[in-house]
């Protein structure tokens, strides 16, 4: 598959793969083998191994490519023609992002996801960054953009639009992850670059995605399709058929109240591992220093879950 014909499959729901552990720290690969196996059944074509949800801080780098391995060939196994992403961790050397996009690479993956979490001093130096690594690999590359910790001091940084243009002429950029999570920082970039390369939203939802289509946002990363794959699924199907009364239906429903009693209580990445838990999919155990919820509050999500029209929606 050539570098067009993965720009061109980057559309709709992008599946994050949350990394469940054992009660001895273990990952736990029998539910992550178990989990994407139920995706797949509903409907879920393209997912995305990355740093955060993953929980990339709280492995080795080898532990990483070992995950990172295990979903590409579960995947590919069962969902062969769908879009396989992986990342490099969170924080390292240009050469270590290389050494995970070829790993990446000879493992079946079509894109790595390249992140850069080194503070941000000028544009020539990110540039090189993503450069280098195109320059020694084949695979497809994603620019995990994120604002940039200043290396000047002060607040966060907004990737420039140059900048940004620049590295999408890379041949073998194919998406933006666009986690900015600034509505008109957003409109800006993805109204710019849209003909380039596939934009990934993420951070608020299929909210923000339907504010960012008509600027020609092509994708999403779930948030809610993690606990139920099939609620993204019905979601793209239905704005595929400009039924866009289930789509809100779906929203209002089930989105809004997760996030507004759920994840702004608790925070995404422990709402959502009792949220998998109550669904049945995977424990809600976290290695330290993450720590999962505890029961009195994990319950209050869960009972949540349980409130949500869910199965009623994803008939």
């Amino acid at each position: 598959m050539n570098y067009s014909q993965i720009r061109k499959k980057i559309v709709g729901p992008v599946y994050s793969i949350v990394t469940p552990f054992l009660d001895n720290d273990d990952i736990d690969y029998v539910s992550l083998e178990r989990y994407i196996e139920y995706a797949v059944a509903q409907g879920a074509e393209h997912f995305y191994v990355m740093g955060y949800n993953s929980r990339y801080s709280e492995l080795s780098n080898e532990e990483i490519k070992s995950l990172n391995g295990f979903v590409i060939k579960k995947v590919k196994s069962i969902k062969p023609d769908g879009i396989m992403i992986v990342a490099d961790p969170l924080h390292c050397s240009t050469k270590t992002s290389l050494d995970f996009a070829l790993h990446a690479q000879d493992a079946g993956a079509d894109v790595i996801s390249v992140i850069n979490r080194e503070k941000y001093y000028f544009d020539d130096q990110i540039y090189a960054h993503y450069e280098y690594i195109a320059n020694h690999s084949e695979i497809g590359i994603l620019v995990h953009e994120m604002p940039f910790l200043s290396g000047l001091g002060g607040p966060e940084v907004n990737w420039p639009l140059p900048l940004l243009n620049r590295i999408a002429d890379i041949d073998n950029v194919v998406a933006i992850k666009e986690d900015a999570k600034n509505d008109a920082y957003s409109k800006e970039v993805i109204s710019s670059l849209n003909e380039k390369v596939s934009f990934i939203i993420s951070g608020g939802g299929k909210r923000q995605w339907l504010r960012n289509v008509e600027y020609g946002c092509q994708s999403w990363l779930n948030g809610i399709g993690v606990f139920e794959p099939k609620l993204a699924a019905k979601f793209w199907q239905h704005y595929q058929e400009n039924n866009i009364k289930a789509c809100n239906n779906i929203i209002d429903l089930i989105e809004v109240p997760f996030f507004e009693q759920g994840v702004q209580i608790f925070g995404w990445h422990l709402a959502i591992k009792a949220a998998l838990e109550e669904r049945g999919l995977m424990g809600r155990h976290e290695r330290l220093p993450m720590m999962a919820l505890p029961n009195d509050k994990a319950n209050i999500v869960k009972e949540l879950i349980r409130s949500l029209p869910i199965d009623e929606l994803i008939k």
